[in-house]
């Protein structure tokens, strides 16, 4: 029999959606139905806190893996996020101020900080810790960019620079007073600030981007995504989250959402994720009783959380220091199911991202902790090549305002209120790991400077990048130049393009042998970075016969930016080659009026594609898509 007493349990756990639990409900049922892997959660698992090697023999991870203590407690307190400057020094944000006793009482006082952490002797481990800045409020996000740190501290975003190398930050510049209000609710405010390989810093939660030229920021609009994490890939494209969904993504870059002419129900741009078996079911180690919404949360047959309901702090994981199989994986944290998802990527000509937990029918999860602390809320690719994973090591992990009678009782119950002031840092190694040399970008020769920019490692490549950019090293633009046409590896050219337009040095006629470039990437940023005007379509129009559904969602993005009569013939011809596909098709919706996207469907379907006849199998199917996805009829 299904328990359905969380039924009851959905009706005081605001603001989670009641028609969501009917969901929950349905899955049990075809799970019961199907079967689930043969897999053991301990019924009794640790909730008293643990010393750090003791609490490390309760976290398993798949066999050729393995853990190490990066940093802990007492040097840090409620890590939540981290960043590296050029060099490798490590900065941790703290937020030490969080649920501190089950009522939350003194969230709001000024005790979070940022933490610093170095490498003094090269041996691969942090030996000397300082407070680089103290005195925040709730602080939740961090970036290096420049020569300094960007601190997201509600309502405030902040940039903190060390001017004298104590180690200490001397300055704090305000750069946007408005980066979520400080009273609202801690689990809406904008965090998991990363910066895009357009040059942009992008934002979960939070309407805007910034972007760091000439020793200042400039901010503008873009859509408000997310909850708590963004993860971006090699070629620039992002995915964000919310507490029950473990991934969502758009179809196209977030700025053209905002500059579109016809700006249509959110649903026909964002929805490019898709999720194979059962992703969105998780697979805890441990039984879970400390559960918002109550035991029908929790599967009858093990009581371990069956869906995700905090999902937070992803990544794709940009490195082969944990085996290439690995590189390109997407991580994304479960704090209550004590869990952290890896999953594969499969890019869809559609546009769609597909994901697949390799684990599924097999051990559940990549990493999982018979410990009721282990809080992971964030995963980064590290300059050594390694994942690292930020845990809060606490007991309790709701915010108060969505504490419910049952969360509280099960916590009292077992004694989680009384875990605070702790945090680890780890990171997850192959067996057969060896690091890499420290990182030295900050120090490097210019020249240095771009041969990362082919550095296996995307952490390399994005700093290198940065501070090519940031400290405007125009000399280098011959040399990127000569990347762009003829490097062999077509991540390097990917970065050298994007770092010329960073630099405003990306020449048409460089852009226009990338539009020829055999990588869809390649081609794709071309069209992405250049304002193109009509006098130019030309060399738009030699590669529409020939290229991709992404290509061809870029070259109408791209000529729809524009006024003018070239642009609905241009556009036409493309529609024409993919009538069917949903990145075109939503790509045709982000820069085109309502008025216009009425004459193209009379147009496109009297295109030889469709011989005509509207009530061909094919034209009617275009005909139904064409009015879901553009005119939302």
């Amino acid at each position: 029999m299904i328990d359905c007493s969380f039924i009851y349990q959905a009706k005081l756990a605001k603001p989670l959606n009641f028609l969501l639990y009917l969901s929950i409900l349905l899955q049990s049922f075809l799970s019961s139905i199907q079967g689930e892997p043969n897999r053991k959660a301990i019924q009794k698992p640790n909730t008293a806190p643990l010393n750090p090697s003791d609490s490390m023999k309760l976290i398993n991870l798949p066999e050729g893996f393995s853990l190490e203590l990066v940093a802990s407690e007492p040097q840090i307190s409620e890590p939540v996020a981290l960043t590296w400057d050029g060099n490798g020094k490590m900065y941790v944000v703290e937020m030490r101020g969080y649920m501190q006793s089950i009522d939350g009482s003194g969230a709001k006082d000024p005790v979070g900080r940022v933490s610093l952490f170095e490498d003094t002797n090269g041996d691969g481990h942090f030996d000397k810790h300082s407070v680089f800045l103290d005195g925040l409020v709730e602080p939740r996000a961090v970036l290096y960019i420049g020569n300094g740190l960007l601190v997201g501290e509600p309502s405030d975003l902040w940039y903190c620079r060390d001017t004298d190398g104590d180690g200490k930050s001397d300055t704090k510049d305000k750069v946007y007073d408005q980066f979520s209000l400080r009273e609202s609710n801690v689990e809406h405010k904008a965090n998991g600030l990363i910066l895009g390989i357009d040059n942009w810093v992008y934002v979960s939660q939070h309407g805007r981007r910034y972007q760091f030229q000439g020793g200042e920021f400039r901010h503008e609009k873009v859509p408000r995504v997310g909850q708590w994490g963004l993860a971006r890939n090699d070629e620039g494209r992002f995915l964000f989250s919310s507490n029950s969904v473990p991934a969502m993504g758009l179809f196209i870059p977030p700025e053209y959402l905002v500059s579109g002419k016809n700006k249509g129900p959110e649903k026909l741009i964002t929805g490019a994720v898709l999720k194979s078996g059962n992703y969105n079911e998780v697979w805890p180690s441990m039984k879970t009783t400390d559960l918002q919404s109550g035991v029908g949360a929790s599967r009858t047959s093990d009581g371990t959380l069956r869906s995700f309901t905090a999902a937070c702090g992803q990544s794709f994981f940009r490195a082969d220091g944990l085996g290439e199989d690995v590189n390109g994986d997407y991580f994304i944290c479960e704090p209550v199911g004590r869990l952290v998802r890896r999953s594969k990527v499969k890019y869809l000509d559609s546009g769609h991202l597909e994901l697949l937990n390799p684990y599924e029918d097999s051990i559940g999860e990549f990493i999982t902790s018979n410990d009721g602390n282990f809080r992971p809320v964030n995963t980064y690719t590290g300059p050594d090549g390694c994942l690292y994973v930020v845990d809060m090591y606490r007991g309790v992990i709701q915010e108060k305002s969505f504490m419910t009678p049952y969360l509280k009782q099960e916590i009292l119950k077992s004694k989680y209120d009384k875990n605070i002031g702790r945090g680890r840092i780890y990171k997850i190694k192959r067996d057969d790991f060896s690091p890499g040399k420290k990182p030295d970008l900050l120090d490097a020769a210019p020249e240095d400077l771009v041969t990362y920019l082919k550095h296996s490692n995307g952490w390399w490549r994005d700093m290198a990048q940065s501070i090519i950019v940031n400290r405007r090293l125009f000399k280098l633009v011959p040399l990127l130049n000569k990347i762009v046409m003829n490097d062999s590896d077509p991540l390097a050219r990917l970065h050298a393009l994007w770092t010329l337009r960073g630099l405003s040095k990306l020449e048409k006629k460089v852009a226009s042998a990338a539009l020829k470039d055999a990588d869809e990437r390649i081609v794709s940023a071309s069209l992405h970075a250049i304002n193109w005007s009509p006098s130019e379509y030309p060399h738009i129009e030699n590669i529409i016969n020939e290229a991709s559904p992404i290509v061809i969602a870029h070259i109408i993005l791209a000529v729809g930016q524009n006024k003018s009569q070239e642009n609905d013939r241009l556009i036409l011809k493309c529609i024409s080659r993919f009538p069917m596909n949903e990145r075109v098709l939503r790509s045709v919706l982000a820069v085109t009026s309502k008025e216009h996207l009425k004459s193209y469907r009379d147009k496109i379907i009297s295109n030889p594609v469709f011989q005509g006849d509207t009530k061909t199998t094919k034209a009617g199917e275009w005909l139904k898509r064409w009015d879901t996805f553009c005119l939302n009829e």
